[in-house]
């Protein structure tokens, strides 16, 4: 990063693998680093494929609701400002869509995962289902999804399946297709449908709305998947050094350190706030001519 580049005014990051340790926890460095950002007036924002509602539960509990400006939900379906508390949600799928997803995958040893904020209406829950809606800070239902979803818009489906099934469910997802919903994996067991025009690039696009910035002043960290459109949407994408190579492809900077090494903070710390500084010092150099 250097001087020509804009200044920077907002950094959004994903949560787990990025921001988060491999113990689903804030590091005392990440803090640190919050705290400056918070200083320095720039904005500092979570974009995760969680529920907004399930964000402001973990941030509380971290004890960081006063250096997290907003969070991006449901991969870029849902926008909340810490600030003023105002939600915003966008292009929810219809249940009668979701029931012709879940008819391809009906021979499959999936369980259906319909989410509204953070409740999830599952198909069948079991201990592993409750269990992961709990580390989510989400709250689960088993309910039948025929009766259930006829007429209701949903944020969207995960299907949650043992590691091992994951090739074949990518596979099956290839094999059919609707310009209503488009599908992607978000983690080892969890694959996800959702209305196409949702992706965390949308939602950064929209957190630069809300804040009257552009994305050129925005820098985003991530390592999987469903960071790819963020990371091609800011002016300034980072990969973690666990990222997938996918996401490394197309980042601006890969990092050698790890989210279990602080890796988010020390390139925030050593080069983004430095290179921020320097190009203050320039413009304000080039105003007094």
């Amino acid at each position: 990063m250097n001087i020509e580049q804009p200044l920077v005014t907002m950094i959004a990051t994903d949560l787990d693998g990025t921001l988060l340790d491999s113990h689903k926890q804030v590091s005392e460095e990440t803090r640190k680093v919050l705290r400056e950002l918070k200083n320095r007036g720039i904005l500092f924002g979570i974009a995760s494929g969680r529920p907004v509602e399930s964000g402001q539960i973990l941030v509380h509990d971290w004890g960081l609701e006063n250096d997290i400006s907003f969070l991006i939900g449901m991969n870029g379906g849902a926008l909340y400002d810490m600030r003023t508390k105002a939600k915003h949600k966008y292009y929810p799928l219809s249940g009668d869509k979701i029931l012709e997803i879940m008819e391809h995958f009906k021979d499959m040893d999936v369980i259906f995962q319909c989410m509204l904020g953070n409740d999830r209406f599952v198909s069948k829950s079991t201990e592993k289902t409750r269990a992961h809606a709990k580390l989510f800070c989400e709250h689960e239902h088993e309910v039948d999804l025929q009766e259930f979803l006829p007429g209701r818009e949903i944020d969207k489906l995960i299907l949650f399946l043992d590691p091992e099934l994951m090739p074949a469910v990518r596979h099956r997802a290839t094999t059919f297709s609707d310009p209503a919903y488009t599908s992607m994996q978000t983690a080892d067991n969890l694959y996800e449908y959702m209305d196409p025009r949702i992706n965390k690039g949308f939602g950064i696009e929209k957190a630069c709305k809300h804040y009257g910035i552009t994305p050129d002043h925005v820098v985003a960290f991530g390592d999987a998947e469903n960071d790819e459109a963020m990371i091609e949407t800011v002016g300034l994408g980072v990969a973690m050094a666990n990222a997938s190579d996918e996401l490394k492809k197309i980042a601006d900077v890969v990092l050698k350190e790890t989210n279990d090494q602080d890796g988010l903070a020390h390139f925030v710390e050593n080069v983004v706030l430095p290179a921020n500084t320097d190009r203050l010092e320039h413009d304000a150099n080039a105003r007094l001519g």
